[in-house]
């Protein structure tokens, strides 16, 4: 018997009729599904819907135990760079997953190791990125290590590493490049840096990027990882950040060009119109 999770954004009534729709569905198809809030100890499903927007997407990817299943979006939110369907062809969407028949799209992930001094204080992954800020209003000196080679040291509010899936996120909004979705690298965006020589890098995919916090006088660190605040009871010193071994798999119903879901999204331009 197939299983499916269905995690639906609560704050959205369309998302949640369509979530009582495809509960009906399975049962007249004979499909186990669970909720976040039902799921307790069911195995690993073969699916993972989300009713909302990517936002909904990322709350379902860190509450996963794995990334062995695929997740499929429906878009009821207003961004969907990770939607895999509109809302009025869920069932089909569902049916098309479940069935093998839908492509399917790998996405990176970023993991990082966080110290305070030379003990490991935690563990982390995103998706769209990791953000490593000063928890007050004055400057934070960054220190930035590539694969054991020091590479630069910033001022500024902090970075922002993010994963091609995150560069249409907080890191465009720093000033980032728009990275190909199939790229498996990283990109590190200063954010807001007191100077101007300060660009942009993308890294290679098996590069190991270190920051370290030179000042300790000013090493009141917070990091986010997309968007949410990592718990500490330390103060951070450096952090440790590589593409993570594991990716994220995104059902398409519909293959598209990411390029056109950028114009759609941020210009208002139509999704179909061609160039010569």
């Amino acid at each position: 018997m197939k299983t499916i999770s269905i995690q639906v954004n609560e704050r959205l009534p369309e998302a949640v009729v369509a979530s009582t729709r495809l509960q009906e569905y399975c049962d007249e198809q004979g499909i186990a599904w669970t909720t976040s809030a039902s799921a307790g100890d069911m195995p690993q499903p073969d699916l993972i819907v989300t009713l909302g927007g990517d936002g909904t997407v990322l709350r379902a990817v860190h509450a996963a135990r794995s990334f062995t299943a695929p997740f499929l979006s429906i878009k009821f939110g207003r961004l969907g760079f990770l939607s895999g369907a509109p809302s009025d062809r869920l069932i089909e969407a569902v049916s098309a997953a479940l069935s093998g028949a839908a492509p399917l799209e790998y996405h990176t992930l970023l993991e990082a190791r966080v110290f305070s001094g030379t003990a490991e204080i935690a563990r982390c992954r995103a998706v769209n990125e990791l953000v490593l800020r000063s928890a007050t209003t004055h400057m934070l000196t960054t220190m930035l290590a590539i694969n054991g080679h020091a590479f630069n040291e910033v001022s500024g509010d902090g970075l922002i590493i993010a994963t091609a899936t995150g560069s249409t996120a907080y890191a465009l909004s720093a000033g980032g490049p728009v990275l190909a979705p199939s790229f498996e690298g990283a990109e590190v965006v200063p954010l807001a840096p007191h100077t101007l020589t300060n660009r942009a890098i993308v890294t290679a995919p098996d590069d190991l990027l270190r920051i370290e916090l030179p000042d300790p006088t000013r090493a009141d660190a917070v990091l986010l990882f997309d968007g949410e605040h990592l718990e500490l009871t330390d103060p951070v010193t450096a952090v440790e950040i590589r593409i993570a071994p594991e990716k994220l798999c995104l059902v398409k119903l519909d293959a598209h060009n990411a390029y056109r879901v950028v114009a759609r999204e941020f210009f208002g331009l139509d999704a179909e119109r061609e160039t010569p």
